[in-house]
Parts: structure tokens; C-alpha cells; sequence
């Protein structure tokens, strides 16, 4: 590769630009609808005329992952009423279950098959190369384009890519056909986990279209460009633009030899000669503009490509004074192009957000995002919606970003895989950190295939997600041990080695809810998954005993990775609270709030830890759990399954990590009351609040440093009751207020 920096050289590429296209040639065409699809294994050859119509994305357990369409409901139910309820839905799932060996495990699993065809036009043929690109299927799919096999991705999580040139028919329709299998398979993380594994192409498919030559898109199904910050100065920044450019021209068979004369025996076979096209002489342009497309760095190499051949460059840019990228409270991106041009044309060009930014962990000062201590408040994520599955829509993402936006999160594990490609601009674009995890979890394998798929696996998930700023840290496993397994030590440290390779200046990190094991001192860091106060009959307290082993054992900070209690919107409780049975059909809401009253108060300031993250943000489909009264639900979210309903715990964090003056009421959907005498409490970060019962005062109250505010003995009277909350906020009156119904005085 040359690399020119001179003035004329400079000169020289502008004046190329300004002769170029407008556009480059490369076109990404979204593969949505006219998809057909048949939940059987119905092959390669099967006709689909009477196969189902469907659009991707795509997942064939909407329903059945949650036992069911019913909606959440807040409509209140004694702990009696919520046992009764719960007995009757486990003998209905016993007996469905029993009927079908594909739903033995609840959910359908099984291969199914997808199919569409695809126009191509017969001008594309020797000038055009097409790509297919799915972003993820579960969790085994194998792709075939007129009926040639193109390859098998076993993996669910990641994007996978293959080229079609050479298959298609030009001028007419071909066929696209998948065939998706959700089966659990010993080869193929996960193995097990407390969340379903639901089937389909359940995000985005598309075409890509580009010249001959082209920005490759088969590196691990990525961009084909890796931008690395290599310093970060005050002054100045310097960044590695790495892109991998590809020449798809063919090398072509010559039909006659002449290396001999005609008739001559010489005891050897002919040499194979080959048509070999000229190198392509390219010219590669690579620039980064600010937030108002400005160009503030910019540089051009020029590059001979011989046909069939991939070449990787590497050009390094200098932006003065950099913005950086500091998370909530200045998420500034710019973006970086990297363009081709052959001859006096752009044939193909990409560009990618960048964010200018360092993150790290210190024993001194916990964690650091451009060098100074940042309070990581986070939050778990699973990627499903009631009545959907996996199959969301961008919109659905912006709706849970704006849910986590609004409590005030400012980081998001994504558990326990990488989440989508959407989710991630969505979070560059807001300033949330993210955790991305590979699905090892629970157990291990002893294989050699279990290995190589897990470590493909890793290694398509950090070259997918390799520029988005807002991924921190690559996790490599979730509560590993609790289900006997091989020895795996080693093999960590491997994976650790492998994204260290790709990618050394993010941190690699774990999530144990086990201590005393030495997979725990594997990775950089380490976070301990505790439900204190929720299982094993513990108390609340005892987070604060855990954070001190936790980080004993790895002798520095540590993270919670996991930690809370489940919730039913319709199951309340009056007076002292009582520790639910976690695996039981009685979850009140009051008590996931004081729970997590209790553990914030022992983690907020505490100098052991670099970061927390609740589990979870949003009640999440489980075939595994039948509990709180609604079957197949991890109850423990801040937000209902269906996005309707935010549980009083989100208002708590609501109101000590959200700036933004706020009063909430608490226990508000307990609406019948049994006790004529009750406490009241609300949540609020302004300096003061006062109660009103049925219109009269019940006084001012200051909230407590974790903004809450308690009425101990407030009246109420029989039959309706009106509560209502009042502050005042920069000169503004915030209210809230409830209904409550007392059904029985006492004696």
C-alpha cells in the first residue's frame, strides 16, 4: 500500500471526488416481506404455495414462549386466589405439553423452514456482486439459494453473511429458502438458561448489492471497517480506520491448453491456465466529519487489488481538539466513510458511527469513562415483548430505551447475548454503556465443537459490535458451575486471549453467582449475580456481606451483575411485610420495592464496587418459571411484559437516579384496603412533599437521602378513598394521586 499525506496528493484526490458519482454503486435492499414459512421440517424440495404468508422478522414462538396470549392484568388477587389460579394453569401446561414431543419443554422447538424469491436483474451478471445478510436466526440455519447449500451458521445471536454471485440466475427469479432450527444442541451455546430460545429470523435480512469491488461484508459478517481510538488527547485524537476491500473479479478457466504439441507424449499432465484480469488500480478515501458534517480528518492511499483477492489498509487520521464521547451527558458522535473509487467513479462506500471516548476500572477509583470516575447505575435487558417473542421492531427498542432513559440508567447488560445492531445505534446515539455477553451459561462442554462454536461465536459478536461506543465490555459467561461441568478455566482464558487480540482497549468481564470457584479470576473483571432478601431465605442485608466476599475473593471491585425480586402488579400486602416464597404464586409488589430500597441504600456509595445493574428492567418470558401466578414470566422487571405498567420500584430509581423533579405514590394499585390505618409512602427527589387524604393534610414530609417519603398512621375511612401527593419544583406544582376502597372497618 501507498500512503500519500503531500499537499498535490490531496489536491489530487478532491479533484477525483468531484468527478465521482454522487452515489456509490452498493444498494442494501431489505428482505421484510413476501417471506413463506411452514412450522415443519419441511425440506429443500417441499412445495410452499400453501405455506404460511409471513414478514421478517419473524419467530414462531410469540405465543407459546409465554404459555399463551393473556394479557397482563393489575386487576387485584389475594395470595388465596393467586395459589387456586396457579394450580389450575399448571395442570392445562402439564397436559399441552404432553401432546407434542416439539413442546415437551413448553415452547416449540424443531426445524422449520422459510422461503421467498428474489428478483435479479439480468444487467447485474459479471458487474455485480450480491450478498445475502441475515442479522440472526435461531439458532441453526442453513441457507440455500436455488437449492445450493451456501453454508450452516450455528449460533443464534449473530449476523451471517454469504455471497450469491455465482449462483443465481440473472435475468430471473431465484429461490431463497432457510431452514431454522430452535433445538438445543450440545455443540451450541446456550446450553441452558433461566430465558426461552425463540425460533425464526427474528431480526432484519437483507440484500447488498456492490460493484466488483467493494468494502468486504463476509469479515465475520461485519462492516469490513474496525475504527479504533488509539490516543485520546485534549489537544488531539488519533484513530485507526482498518477496512478490508475485496475484488470480486473472476480468475476464469481457459478452455485449451497449448502447452504441448498435438500428439506429443510427454508422461505429464497439461498445466491449468487461467484468465487472470488485471489488478484493479483503486483509490481509497477515508474521512471523518463532526455532528455537522464537517470533515475534520481525512486521508487517501491508492492500492493494486489482484482478482479474487481481499486486501486489509489501515490508515490513521488525526482529529484535533476531539469531542468526546461522555456517555449520558454528551453522547457526541461523529462518523467515519471509507470509499473506493476506480477509475473517475465511487463504487462503493460505508460509513459508520464513531465515538471518541476510554473506558477503565480502577481499584482507586472504580469505573472510569475518559479517565474520570463515572457511577455505572445499570440495568438488565432481554430482548422480548409480550405477544412477540424476539420478533421486535425498531420502535419496540426506542420504546425500552425511553423507559430506561426516563429511570435513569445510564448502562444496560445485555443478557445473556448481543442484542441487535438497532439497539446498539439507539444506545450510541443516548450515552448508555452496554454489556454484551456470550451465551455460556450455566454449563460447559467438553467437545471440540462446543469450543470452536463458542469461540466463532465470541469472535462475530466483537467484530459485529467493534464501533459502536457504547459497548464497554465483552462478557464471556453467566453463573457458571451451577450444573456439573468440565473443567473450563483454560479454555476462558483462551476466549479472553481472542478478543484481547481483536479488540484490547475494552474490558472483558464475567457474571458469577458463585463464589470460592477459580473461573472467577479468569476475566479483567468480575460482576457476582445475589438475590439477597429474595432466595435462600436471606435477608436483604446480606448484600453487604456478599459485596465483601465477592470482592475479597478477586482481591478488587467488583460489580453486582444481577440483583432484585419478582413482583405481580395485582398481588399487594397491608401492614408488615412477610419474605414471599421466590418459586411461589404470591409476588407483591411492595415487597420487590422494599427490596430494592434495601440494596440500593448498601451499594450506592459503596467503595468495593465498580458498577451495579438491576435484573431486570422488563418482565421477560420464561418457559422454565411458574411462578407469581403468571406462568412462563420472570416477574422480577421494573416494567410489566407488555410495556403497559411501570412497578413502583422503577419510580424509586426513578427518583434517585432521574435528575428531573418527580412524585410518586406507592401501592396505588392496592385499591382495596382491609386496614383502616395504613402507612403511606412516596417517592420524590424534591425537598418536600405534603399528603392529602380525601382532601385534608396529612402533613409535610421531607423525603430520606434515597427520596422516600412515609405517612405511618394515616386514616382512612370506609368505602373510597383519595390520596393525593403535592410538591413543589422550580417553581411548578407536581401532584400525584390514587384511589384507594376500604372494605371493612374494624370492630
Amino acid at each position: 500500500m501507498k500512503l500519500f499525506i503531500p499537499n498535490k496528493i490531496m489536491l489530487l484526490a478532491i479533484a477525483l471526488t468531484m468527478l465521482a458519482k454522487a452515489y456509490a454503486d452498493r444498494e442494501t435492499i431489505p428482505l421484510r416481506s413476501d417471506w413463506r414459512f411452514i412450522k415443519d421440517d419441511a425440506g429443500i424440495y417441499a412445495d410452499s404455495d400453501s405455506w404460511e404468508q409471513i414478514s421478517v422478522p419473524h419467530t414462531w414462538n410469540a405465543i407459546d414462549a409465554q404459555d399463551g396470549p393473556a394479557e397482563i392484568s393489575d386487576k387485584q388477587e389475594s395470595a388465596a386466589q393467586a395459589a387456586e389460579a396457579t394450580a389450575i394453569k399448571l395442570a392445562a401446561r402439564k397436559n399441552a405439553r404432553n401432546q407434542d414431543p416439539h413442546t415437551s419443554r413448553g415452547l416449540y422447538e424443531g426445524a422449520c423452514w422459510y422461503e421467498r424469491t428474489i428478483d435479479i436483474p439480468a444487467d447485474w451478471e459479471g458487474r455485480k456482486r450480491v450478498f445475502v445478510r441475515f442479522e440472526a436466526a435461531s439458532s441453526v440455519a442453513k441457507t440455500y439459494i436455488n437449492k445450493n447449500l451456501l453454508g450452516e451458521h450455528r449460533g443464534g445471536f449473530t449476523a451471517f453473511c454469504y455471497e450469491l454471485t455465482d449462483y443465481l440466475k440473472y435475468g430471473s427469479k431465484n429461490e431463497l429458502r432457510l431452514q431454522v432450527d430452535n433445538t438445543r444442541r450440545e455443540d451450541v451455546p446456550p446450553q441452558f438458561g433461566d430465558f426461552n430460545l425463540d425460533g425464526g429470523i427474528y431480526r432484519p435480512a437483507q440484500l447488498i448489492v456492490t460493484d466488483n469491488l467493494c468494502v468486504s461484508p463476509l469479515d465475520y459478517a461485519s462492516s469490513g471497517i474496525y475504527l479504533t481510538t488509539k490516543t485520546l488527547e485534549d489537544a488531539q485524537a488519533v484513530v485507526e480506520i482498518r477496512s478490508i476491500i475485496s475484488n470480486g473479479e473472476k480468475i476464469e478457466p481457459v478452455s485449451k491448453s497449448k502447452d504441448t504439441t498435438p500428439g506429443q507424449e510427454t508422461g505429464l499432465k497439461p498445466k491449468k491456465r487461467v484468465s487472470r484480469p488485471d489488478p484493479i488500480h483503486a483509490l481509497i478515501f477515508t474521512e471523518i466529519k463532526d455532528a455537522t458534517g464537517q470533515i475534520v480528518a481525512k486521508t487517501f492511499s491508492e492500492q493494486d487489488i489482484p482478482s479474487e483477492v481481499s486486501v486489509t489498509l489501515r490508515h490513521l487520521l488525526t482529529i484535533p481538539f476531539p469531542h468526546r464521547w461522555r456517555g449520558r451527558q454528551d453522547p457526541y458522535l461523529y462518523t467515519a466513510t471509507v470509499r473506493i473509487q476506480r477509475s473517475d467513479r465511487t463504487v462503493d462506500q460505508v460509513t459508520q458511527s464513531l465515538g471518541l471516548r476510554t473506558v477503565a476500572i480502577t481499584q482507586e477509583q472504580g469505573f472510569l469513562l475518559n479517565g474520570k470516575p463515572y457511577a455505572v447505575h445499570g440495568v438488565n435487558r432481554h430482548q422480548d415483548i409480550r405477544n412477540k417473542g424476539w420478533a421486535i421492531t425498531p420502535e419496540d427498542e426506542e420504546s425500552d430505551a425511553r423507559f430506561i432513559k426516563e429511570m435513569g440508567a445510564n448502562a444496560v447488560r445485555n443478557a445473556h447475548y448481543p442484542q441487535s445492531e438497532n439497539w446498539h445505534a439507539i444506545n450510541d446515539r443516548e450515552g448508555v454503556l452496554l454489556w454484551n455477553e456470550l451465551s455460556l451459561v450455566n454449563v460447559t462442554r467438553d467437545t471440540r465443537a462446543f469450543w470452536l462454536n463458542s469461540e466463532e461465536f465470541l469472535r462475530e459478536m466483537v467484530c459485529q459490535l467493534y464501533n459502536h461506543p457504547s459497548v464497554a465490555w465483552w462478557g464471556l459467561f453467566n453463573e457458571l458451575g451451577t450444573r456439573p461441568m468440565p473443567p473450563s478455566d483454560e479454555k476462558l482464558a483462551h476466549l479472553q486471549a481472542v478478543v484481547k487480540e481483536i479488540d484490547p482497549n475494552r474490558l472483558v468481564v464475567s457474571a458469577s453467582c458463585r463464589m470460592q470457584e477459580s473461573f472467577n479470576l479468569v476475566t479483567e473483571q468480575i460482576g457476582f449475580n445475589t438475590y439477597p432478601g429474595w432466595y435462600h431465605s436471606t435477608p436483604p442485608s446480606e448484600m453487604k456481606v456478599n459485596i465483601e466476599k465477592g470482592s475479597a475473593e478477586v482481591g478488587k471491585r467488583i460489580a453486582i451483575s444481577e440483583y432484585g425480586a419478582g413482583a405481580n402488579i395485582a398481588h399487594h400486602t397491608e401492614g408488615a411485610l412477610v419474605q414471599p416464597e421466590p418459586r411461589g404464586p404470591f409476588h407483591p409488589e411492595e415487597y420487590q420495592a422494599y427490596i430494592h430500597e434495601e440494596e440500593w441504600a448498601t451499594m450506592r456509595d459503596n467503595p468495593q464496587l465498580w458498577g451495579t445493574f438491576i435484573w431486570n428492567m422488563f418482565d421477560f418470558a420464561c418457559q422454565g418459571r411458574k411462578e407469581g401466578n403468571i406462568l412462563a414470566l420472570n416477574d422480577k422487571g421494573l416494567v410489566t411484559h407488555d410495556r403497559r405498567i411501570k412497578k413502583d420500584a422503577f419510580f424509586f430509581y426513578k427518583a434517585n437516579w432521574n435528575p428531573e423533579p418527580m412524585v410518586h405514590i406507592t401501592s396505588r394499585r392496592m385499591v382495596l384496603r382491609l386496614q383502616p390505618t395504613t402507612e403511606v409512602k412516596v417517592y420524590s427527589n424534591c425537598p418536600e412533599v405534603e399528603l392529602k387524604v380525601n382532601g385534608k393534610s396529612q402533613g409535610v414530609t421531607k423525603p430520606n437521602d434515597f427520596k422516600i417519603a412515609r405517612w405511618p398512621d394515616v386514616k382512612l375511612q370506609t368505602g373510597m378513598n383519595t390520596i393525593e401527593a403535592t410538591t413543589l419544583a422550580k417553581g411548578k406544582v407536581l401532584s400525584d394521586s390514587c384511589s384507594w376502597v376500604l372494605v371493612q372497618s374494624a370492630p
